[in-house]
């Protein structure tokens, strides 16, 4: 630390470290009214900003019996406490009357000794959060105490030195928002040629293609349901479950049951599609035939034996589906029947079908090259962004 900074813990430089209210109230409205007050909870705070999109709004007669006891004014810290964001931070920048619930903390620093701006930044460095949060409790989500936030430490400059190291941060971050702005720009854009491309090849209707539906080209298939007794945490055959479709499974199976069920019961032959039907509506992978189990009606597949349509072209024409047969607004589940109704076109020819696929997977693997690309500039530019943290805070800058 450099000369002229001191330690200070939280409590000793804030006038106020509270949360707001302990109770939720009995209505809520999903817009502005007369006698309604904006609702500010831990999923409206963003680091450096606040999220309004979803926000919420109460009667006047709640608001008026919190907030006498917690009164946010413009440039005060908002610190989520409590669940999936705790550790988000931002200045507020409401010049009204708000109710604030108890998932959000309250911080008023002393103005003689402490720029609310240098706190939001502090609490965003790798130090800063694990003064903050270096004590959590709760068994299913995250949560601050308030006594831990008092006793957190940070390190503190003079007021001109925290301004100017502010300052710093607020040009560098500038730049950093757009250059994030810009890699996931191109990243949505990446993706979205390739989504654009796929609908564009699914809607044809040239010479020799035929439109069929999913339920004439084959059956819809799924295992047998294993129970969760018959599985265990290590064993000979992985289980694929929905949660762990595409991904490495949590649960295995025992050989003599996979022999078992794979001969008695419908099974995917290699190559054959499998697609998620909850959850996610339509992930899917290739089966590349290596022995595995998956989850009976969550996970199925058309028995397609090839002679008409291949299924890497099914494949591809599951990614450009808009899974939007299924019934309700939400959709939760892709039932059979609605798999067999979805209508197909394809090109007769299965040399066509594969000059297509093949097309279709070299623009995929390119699409995904530049995905890695814009991510790993994502994360670069995270990785920046705690290094200037970290250097601000060691006075370094």
């Amino acid at each position: 630390m450099r000369d002229g900074w001191q330690l200070k813990k939280l409590g000793e430089v804030c006038d106020t470290i509270q949360d707001g209210a302990h109770e939720s109230p009995k209505l809520q409205f999903d817009s502005p009214g007369n006698g309604r007050f904006l609702y500010i909870t831990s999923k409206n705070i963003r680091n450096n900003h606040l999220d309004l999109e979803n926000v919420t709004y109460v009667d006047e007669d709640f608001h008026n019996r919190i907030y006498p006891r917690c009164r946010p004014s413009v440039g005060d810290v908002l610190l989520t406490k409590d669940g999936a964001n705790t550790g988000n931070v931002t200045l507020n920048t409401l010049d009204e009357p708000f109710s604030l619930l108890s998932s959000v903390c309250l911080i008023k620093t002393a103005p003689d000794s402490l720029l609310p701006s240098f706190l939001s930044y502090f609490i965003q460095s790798p130090d800063g959060l694990k003064s903050i949060t270096g004590q959590m409790t709760g068994a299913g989500i995250k949560r601050i105490i308030l006594r831990d936030i008092k006793l957190a430490e940070i390190p503190i400059p003079p007021l001109p030195e925290q301004q100017r190291i502010v300052a710093l941060l607020d040009e560098a971050f500038a730049g950093l928002a757009s250059a994030k702005a810009n890699a996931e720009r191109n990243l949505q854009n990446a993706r979205a040629l390739f989504e654009s491309h796929l609908q564009s090849v699914f809607s044809q209707r040239g010479e020799g293609w035929v439109e069929t539906t999913l339920g004439e080209i084959g059956k819809v298939c799924m295992c047998k349901r294993i129970f969760k007794e018959e599985t265990t945490a290590n064993g000979d055959i992985p289980f694929y479950k929905i949660g762990t479709f595409g991904k490495e499974p949590d649960a295995f199976i025992p050989i003599h049951i996979f022999n078992k069920y794979r001969t008695s019961h419908p099974f995917p032959k290699k190559g054959a599609v499998l697609v998620s039907a909850s959850g996610t509506i339509g992930r899917r992978v290739r089966y590349d035939g290596e022995p595995a189990y998956f989850q009976d009606s969550n996970i199925v597949w058309i028995d397609n034996d090839e002679a008409h349509v291949l299924n890497n072209y099914l494949y591809h024409f599951y990614g450009a589906c808009a899974w939007n047969s299924t019934s309700g607004a939400t959709i939760s589940r892709l039932y059979n029947d609605n798999l067999r109704r979805i209508s197909i076109r394809f090109p007769s020819s299965l040399h066509e079908q594969r000059w297509i696929v093949s097309r279709l997977d070299e623009l995929a693997e390119e699409t995904q090259r530049l995905t890695r690309l814009y991510e790993r500039k994502l994360a670069a530019l995270e990785e920046l962004k705690k290094s200037l943290l970290h250097q601000a805070f060691n006075g370094e800058l």
